[in-house]
C-alpha cells in the first residue's frame, strides 16, 4: 500500500499552537518545496515523532536547544534501534522544519545546525548490465493488446533513454514532447524544468505506441487501460510483471533504469556535469556516486588491457 500524506494525521492531543505549526509545515513542503508524496509522508511522520517526544519531556518546540535534540536521538537509539541512515533522514526532517520556523521568525535560531549527521556508508547504485538491459528492452509480451504491448515497450525504452524519475515519466505531457519525438521537457523536483532526449530506439517505440494510443485527447503521454493517466504504482506493476514473465532474478524498477542510464553515459566518456543536467540533480555530489560504478568498469578495462596489470 502506497503511503499518503493524508495518513499523517495531527494527533488530537497536540496543543493548538503545535498543531498549527504542523499544518503550516505541511503546506510549506507540499506547495513551496513541491516534495513528492513519499518525501512528504516521511518528513511529517518524523516531525510527529519529535513532537510526541517534546510533549512527553515537556519541552517547548519553539525553544528547543541542541541538548534537547541530542536527547531525542538518544531516546530513538535506545527504544527503536534505528540505523544511521534512518537517523540521518530524521535529522534532515528536523533541520528542514526549524529552517522553516527560522524563516517565519518563529524561532531565533535553528538548533539542528549544531548537530552533526551520523557518518553513513554511501550505497552504490544498482544498475543493469548491458546484457540485462538488452534482454529487458527486447522482451515482447505477446499476450497483451497492441496498444498495451507497445506502451510497455515505449515505457522501458524511454526510461533507459532519458533517465527520468518515475513521477516525471507519469507526468510527462504530449504538449512537452517535440514533434519529431527527440526531446521532452519535464518538470523535476522543486519545479525545476529540464530537457531530456530520446535516442532512435526510444523514438521508434514511442512513435509506435502513440499510433495505437486510444485516448488522443489525454494530456499525459502514458495512459492506463481506461485511457487515463498512469500512476507511479502502475509503472512499477508493469515492470514487475515484465520481470515475472521474463523469469528474471533481479528486480526491474524505474530507478534501476535511471542508474543504468547514468552509469552507461559515464562509462562511454560523457562529461559528469552534462550527466548531472540530464538527471536533474541540483548538486554535483548526487551525480558523483555513479563515478564509483564507472571506476569499477575502468579498473576491469585496465586489468584486461595493460600488460603488467595481470597477476
Amino acid at each position: 500500500m502506497t503511503s499518503s500524506v493524508l495518513e499523517v494525521q495531527i494527533p488530537s492531543h497536540f496543543p493548538p499552537p503545535m498543531a498549527e505549526l504542523f499544518r503550516e509545515f505541511r503546506t510549506y513542503l507540499k506547495i513551496e518545496k513541491n516534495y513528492s508524496e513519499h518525501t512528504l509522508f516521511a518528513y511529517l511522520r518524523d516531525l510527529k515523532f519529535f513532537c510526541e517526544f517534546c510533549l512527553k519531556e515537556e519541552i517547548d518546540i519553539l525553544t528547543v536547544d541542541v541538548l534537547d535534540v541530542r536527547a531525542y536521538f538518544a531516546d530513538l537509539k535506545a527504544t527503536k534501534k534505528q540505523d544511521k541512515r534512518t537517523q540521518s533522514r530524521k535529522l534532515s526532517s528536523l533541520r528542514t522544519f526549524y529552517k522553516f520556523l527560522f524563516r517565519e521568525e518563529k524561532v531565533e535560531k535553528n538548533p539542528i545546525l549544531q548537530v552533526s549527521f551520523p557518518k553513513t556508508k554511501k550505497k552504490l547504485p544498482k544498475n543493469f548490465t548491458q546484457i540485462e538491459t538488452e534482454d529487458i528492452l527486447c522482451f515482447d509480451e505477446e499476450e497483451k493488446s497492441p496498444e498495451l504491448g507497445k506502451r510497455d515497450r515505449a515505457i522501458v525504452e524511454v526510461l533507459y533513454s532519458t533517465g527520468l524519475r518515475v513521477f516525471e515519466l507519469v507526468c510527462a505531457k504530449m504538449s512537452d514532447l517535440s514533434e519529431d519525438l527527440t526531446s521532452l521537457k519535464v518538470m523535476g523536483k522543486r519545479r525545476k524544468e529540464r530537457y531530456v532526449f530520446l535516442g532512435d530506439e526510444a523514438k521508434k517505440a514511442l512513435g509506435e505506441y502513440l499510433e495505437e494510443r486510444g485516448n488522443k485527447s489525454a494530456p499525459e503521454i502514458f495512459l492506463n487501460q481506461r485511457g487515463t493517466k498512469l500512476t507511479t504504482r502502475g509503472i512499477r506493476y508493469i515492470l514487475a510483471e515484465r520481470r515475472s514473465v521474463m523469469g528474471m532474478e533481479k528486480a526491474i524498477t524505474p530507478h534501476k533504469f535511471r542508474h543504468t542510464f547514468a552509469t552507461d553515459l559515464l562509462n562511454a566518456g560523457a562529461d559528469i556535469r552534462a550527466v548531472q543536467e540530464l538527471l536533474g540533480h541540483a548538486s554535483l555530489s548526487s551525480t558523483q556516486v555513479y563515478l564509483s560504478v564507472s571506476r569499477d568498469r575502468l579498473k576491469e578495462v585496465y586489468r584486461n588491457a595493460h600488460p603488467h596489470a595481470k597477476k
